[in-house]
């Protein structure tokens, strides 16, 4: 038995590539930056946004959904590692949105007079 869980011990960081082989999103955008943008720049940068989180979204149902249908034997490993995936996909939409806000303040800024 010891045997079995040391084994599965060593080997579950080389099995954490595979486990969420199927989940996948895009990287996140570049941002424009809102003080020199032109209004064009900035309607692109806000579709980037858009599908950035629209993928991402996508990314965190999928984990979801391996998050459910595992067994529940599952080394807790690959658990923590589905959790510690699903919550920097969360940090960086965040970050994402936070970082497209600003730009546009700065783009509304620079239009007034």
């Amino acid at each position: 038995m010891k045997k079995y869980l040391l084994a599965a011990i060593l080997l579950a960081p080389l099995m954490i590539p595979t486990a969420f082989a199927e989940c996948s999103k895009e990287a996140a955008p570049t941002i424009p930056d809102g003080a020199s943008a032109s209004e064009d720049e900035m309607k692109a940068g806000q579709q980037a946004v858009k599908s950035y989180i629209a993928s991402s979204t996508a990314y965190l149902e999928c984990l979801d959904a391996e998050g459910k249908a595992a067994d529940p034997e599952e080394v807790q490993e690959l658990k923590d590692a589905r959790v510690s995936n699903y919550n920097t996909a969360v940090d960086e939409q965040t970050a994402v949105a936070d970082r497209f806000n600003a730009a546009v303040k700065a783009f509304k800024a620079k239009a007034q007079p």
